[in-house]
């Protein structure tokens, strides 16, 4: 839009200069001819000066027409290679230059700026060309879009007409000067809607994750810091599977390279060791499956439970790294365990956000089942409520691959995040496991067992095993007996134990021995 109207100034410039040359020049023949000259001297040199001053304009008009249609020639066949069609975007040089522009104009400096970055789903390339043509046939569609957007909005004089867009690195950017921050929040809603709009009407077989990272704008700023900042606040929102962030100075914090090395070092010296939990069905009286629990047996920092590595593994990018060593090793667990015809009960693995959410996930299971020939039944996976709620969509299609799969899925931590009836309802996973929170208040609140024998209802009702985690003592077993709650996992029947500690446990406990007792 603004180029269109840049080739046309010119182009206007051009015809005026051209005008004016050419009544000059006849002015300066017509007096050449008379006896203006006697009686004004001054007169024919004035109009030589404005014959100058008119070719010199008419020379600049020119060029300047012709180096804008090369660069608009330039920029086209940019965008062309990487959106696959000419369009109206400005490349990274010729962005700086136009914020820079409108933002030293004096009727822009009275309202807000900001900074937006943000892409419709991965910008990764992969080896997959189909792939790659999809994310550019969304990328070319998204640019048509804002390009019809922003022209209405110019024209229609809204709360979007004072803006400067363009696209970089895969990432499309927008500069805008708004009257309150609100009006960036609604545009990306208004943006994120359209996308999955764009999607389902040209049937681009891409998923749709939209990410925004946000800058707010301060006076002088660097234009080239600010698109960065931008950047690392959408990378922030992609990673934390938000649609938007807004820049934090912190998010340019780095972890230190001891952190990355510590933990890198541990995973190939197999620092990371399982604890296995048992859980016990109140109603078949049997341990019936256990969940593997990982620990950080470090020579520097001696025993670690998780919530003393956890935050330095996300900080250290290496979590993902972490759930899969985790997993493999539970497998190697269970094939050694089979190999040997000893007991074994499905095992339930915790995976983080990073990992659920990964494009490899569903491959990398697949892949270590087969390695180590682990029917899919011995297997469980958790995933957090909140995990499950950071991209509904995307986490159900995961999960009814793995139920495919023959592998059963865990909601664990429930009630303590976005918990709602209509969750039981659409995400199909096999149980709920609740939080320890509750149980902690079992005994001593009201309102607790009636939360507790609730959730428990609605379970049941949606088909679900119900798991309660933290039970330490008779008094809560006898609640929730009552409650009519399926399984327990707590300190009162096993705590968490190393594998050789496990093997023996399996094979005589008191719990499973007096039940077959009064058998």
């Amino acid at each position: 839009m603004n180029r269109i109207n840049s080739k046309i100034r010119y182009l206007i410039h051009t015809i005026v200069c051209t005008i004016l040359l050419i009544a000059s020049f006849t002015m300066s023949f017509i007096i050449s001819y008379t006896d203006l000259l006697n009686v004004h001297p001054f007169v024919g040199m004035a109009f030589l000066v404005l014959v100058v001053a008119f070719s010199i304009g008419l020379v600049f008009s020119v060029k300047g027409y012709i180096d804008y249609k090369n660069f608009e020639d330039q920029l086209k066949l940019e965008n062309q290679y990487l959106l696959g069609k000419k369009s109206s975007f400005y490349n990274n040089e010729a962005f700086q230059k136009r914020v820079l522009k409108y933002s030293r104009r004096k009727s822009n400096r009275r309202y807000l700026q900001y900074m937006l970055a943000f892409t419709a789903s991965t910008i990764k390339v992969t080896s997959n060309s189909f792939h790659n043509e999809m994310i550019t046939t969304l990328n070319r569609n998204i640019a048509e879009y804002l390009t019809t957007f922003f022209m209405k909005s110019r024209k229609g004089r809204n709360d979007y007409r004072r803006h400067v867009f363009g696209f970089n690195r895969g990432v499309f950017l927008i500069y805008l000067f708004v009257k309150e921050e609100k009006n960036i929040l609604d545009l990306v809603d208004i943006i994120s809607s359209n996308l999955y709009r764009i999607v389902e009407e040209n049937n681009i077989k891409v998923f749709v994750r939209p990410n925004f990272g946000i800058r707010r704008v301060e006076k002088g700023e660097n234009i080239i810091a600010l698109m960065e900042d931008a950047f690392i606040a959408r990378s922030v929102a992609e990673d934390t599977f938000e649609p938007f962030a807004f820049f934090d100075p912190s998010y340019k914090s780095e972890t230190s390279l001891s952190d990355i090395d510590e933990i890198e070092q541990a995973i190939n010296n197999n620092e990371f060791v399982i604890y296995y939990q048992p859980k016990y069905s109140l109603r078949e009286k049997k341990f019936v499956s256990v969940e593997a629990l990982a620990r950080w047996d470090s020579p520097k920092y001696g025993f670690l439970t998780p919530a003393m590595f956890i935050d330095k593994a996300e900080n250290a990018g290496l979590i993902s790294a972490i759930d899969n060593y985790i997993f493999e090793r539970a497998l190697m667990d269970i094939s050694e365990a089979r190999r040997k015809g000893r007991r074994v009960l499905p095992v339930s693995v915790n995976f983080s956000l990073h990992e659920f959410y990964s494009v490899h996930f569903l491959k990398m299971v697949d892949t270590l089942l087969k390695k180590y020939q682990v029917p899919p039944h011995f297997v469980e996976i958790e995933i957090t409520e909140t995990t499950s709620q950071a991209n509904q969509f995307l986490s159900i299609s995961i999960i009814k691959k793995l139920k495919e799969m023959g592998i059963r899925v865990l909601m664990d931590d429930f009630g303590i995040g976005y918990s709602g009836i209509d969750n039981l309802r659409k995400i199909p996973f096999d149980a709920i496991k609740i939080d320890k929170s509750f149980t902690d208040l079992l005994i001593s609140d009201e309102k607790t067992r009636s939360i507790v024998k609730l959730i428990t209802e609605l379970g049941h009702l949606n088909d679900l095993e119900v798991i309660i985690e933290g039970v330490d003592n008779k008094e809560q077993i006898d609640i929730l007996r009552k409650i009519k709650i399926d399984t327990i996992q707590g300190f009162y029947y096993a705590k968490p134990m190393p594998l050789k500690d496990y093997d023996l446990f399996l094979k005589a406990n008191q719990f499973e021995k007096k039940e077959n007792d009064e058998q």
